[in-house]
Parts: structure tokens; sequence; C-alpha cells
């Protein structure tokens, strides 16, 4: 979720992404291991940050930069006014999903319901922290009950916040604000735990990500394009499941057994606008088919001005069945920007299932 600093918004996020361990919204049956999140193998240089080492604040911050420096999406700048309202909310979401018995993830907060509450809306929250309201929210949560007499063995935290990442990353409409081009970023993660039974337990988790634009913008210059994931991508999900996200980017698929490829993004500059004629994803000469999602076919309008949450400057490029894991693939891109031809190659490699 984004805003400028009035009701009329250039777009809006999701309204949550439920991750794995059961979802946002009920939890199951917890298995022996958890999965987790490997860093990307080819890192690049990123700037520093003051996040506690081994804090799922790292493991997201750290992800998301690789990913934005390696793709040419630019760097951004650690607030820690951001940091705190991310964290704000985390928390909030976390006290009232253990209060109520019933998993919530919501970019919304409602001052009857918490003492966590510090504002209605992302930007109302930024505002209390010092930072402003021009920001973009993204948010992943997960939910895992279990019974302490057979526990998973849980990944660390700085584990956590780079799988929660990852699962931002591996999106249509989240992906779109981890590669917004505001300069600014916060993070903020929660960890509760409460005993739902004799032996057992629920554990509630949450992570969010503002980035901000109250300072400046990146840019990329007129007729540059920019994709994620790009040359050298690593450790890229092999399977996006539609179902899992809010606003769901593809409508038809509403069961979480129906699964789709990693999404490719495309950006130029807002301003210009970004046509796809072809794409090709292969793999050793064999193609997987693709579909792409544009400003002119996304099913999903942003409530607040009736307009798609894809720009005309983005477009995405989505394989239409999953993607081997620890594989690479030969990616190829071709159309126009601003009715001027472009074209992109490039390999990136998939990591586990």
């Amino acid at each position: 979720m984004t805003n400028t600093g009035t009701l009329t918004l250039p777009f809006v996020l999701s309204l949550g992404l439920a991750a794995c361990g059961g979802g946002g919204g009920g939890g199951g049956s917890a298995p022996t291991t958890v999965p987790t999140a490997v860093l990307p193998t080819t890192t690049v240089a990123i700037p520093a940050a003051s996040y506690a080492v081994g804090s799922a604040e790292l493991g997201g911050y750290t992800v998301l930069q690789q990913a934005r420096v390696l793709c040419d999406f630019g760097a951004l700048r650690q607030v820690t006014r951001l940091d705190a309202a991310a964290l704000n909310h985390s928390r909030y979401l976390t006290s009232i999903s253990i209060a109520s018995g019933t998993s919530v993830l919501s970019h919304f907060e409602d001052i009857t319901t918490d003492p966590y509450y510090t504002g209605y809306a992302p930007w109302d929250r930024t505002v209390v922290t010092g930072y402003g309201s021009q920001v973009a929210e993204i948010l992943e949560a997960t939910v895992w009950d279990y019974d302490i007499n057979n526990p998973p063995v849980f990944p660390t935290l700085e584990q956590r916040g780079a799988a929660s990442m990852l699962s931002l990353l591996n999106t249509v409409y989240h992906l779109t604000g981890a590669m917004y081009e505001g300069a600014d970023v916060g993070f903020g993660a929660d960890l509760r735990t409460v005993a739902t039974g004799a032996t057992t337990r629920r554990e509630e988790y949450r992570f969010g990500s503002l980035n901000g634009y109250q300072t400046s913008r990146i840019t990329f210059g007129t007729g540059q394009v920019v994709t994620y994931p790009c040359q050298g991508s690593s450790n890229i999900p092999p399977v996006f499941v539609p179902a899992n996200e809010a606003p769901n980017p593809f409508p038809a698929m509403t069961s979480t057994s129906q699964t789709v490829g990693p999404p490719i993004y495309l950006k130029v500059d807002a301003g210009q606008v970004i046509k796809v004629t072809s794409s090709n994803v292969r793999q050793n000469g064999t193609s997987v088919p693709t579909t792409v999602l544009t400003n002119a076919n996304d099913p999903n309008l942003d409530p607040n001005d009736g307009k798609p949450y894809i720009g005309l400057n983005e477009a995405f490029v989505v394989p239409t069945s999953a993607l081997l894991p620890y594989t690479i693939y030969q990616v190829s891109l071709t159309g126009t920007i601003n009715n001027v031809a472009f074209s992109r190659s490039f390999e990136m490699s998939t990591g586990a299932q």
C-alpha cells in the first residue's frame, strides 16, 4: 500500500500475503522442519545498516538490497523512523492475532482493538514516528500450530526475515512495492507464541517493510528498463501460488494447489509506457509457456480510483507452470518503451521447491 499524502493513491498494494506454514488465517500441522531461506549465492555490495546481527530485519534488508542493487533498481537508505513504524505495526498484528484467536494480516489498524495501535493506515503510522506520509508498505505473515511434544525445527530470526523478503519478491503486487522508487526503507518483525491447549502452541510471526519517498525517488533514465529477476539472480523460488497473494493476480486460481512460476517484473520510469511483445523462458532449449500482465489486462483495480494496480510503466512476465528447483533458466524479453524497441536477455537460477 502506498500513499502520496492524500486520499488519491497512485497504487495500493495487496491487503496481505499469506505465506508458508499454514497461511495467514488458519495455521495447520507444522512439518518437522520449517522451510527457511538461503541467502543469494551471488552477493553484491550493499549499504551498511544498524539492524541487529541475527535479526529478521537484517535478513529481510540483506535480501531486498542485494536484489535491488544486482538488478539496478537502486540501493535504499535505512531510516530508523520507518523501522519504528514497521515494528509498531508488526507488533499490533501479532498482538491482535493472539488476543482474538484469529490470525490477522492487514495494512490497517483499529484504535478500539489493541493497545499497540499507532495509526489507522501506514502513512498515519509513519507520521507518528516523524517520517512523513509518503510511503509504500508490504507485509508477510506465517502462522504455525504445533505440539510441544513434537515441535518443528524453527529457522533463526535472520532466516525468517530472509524467507519473508524472498516470499514478497516472488509475487506480483508485493514485488511492485519491494521495487518501488522511494529512496528510504524501514523493516520491522515480531514473533509471539501462545498456548492453545495443554501441549499445543500457536506461533504468530509478522514481517513488514516500508519504502519511503519523503526525501527522493530513484529513476533509471529515458528508455532504460530494469528487471527482477535479472542476470545473476539466484535462489529464485520456482513456484508462485497466486491464491496466497491478495488481491490475487490470477483470480481464477483460487486454490493453493494451483501454481505458476516466479513473476518476472519489468519497469521503466513513470511517465513512460512499456509493452512486452515477446517473452521466452527456457531451460536447455525447452521453453516454458508464459503470460503477460500489464496495465491493460490487470484483473484488479485500485478501489480508491478505479485504476489498475499495474502502471503503464510496468509489466510482468509469468511462467504458466512452476519451474524446476535448482535449475538455470534463460530469459529473453522484447518490447517497446514509448514505441522504441528494447530487448533483454539474462540467466537466473532457481532455489528450493
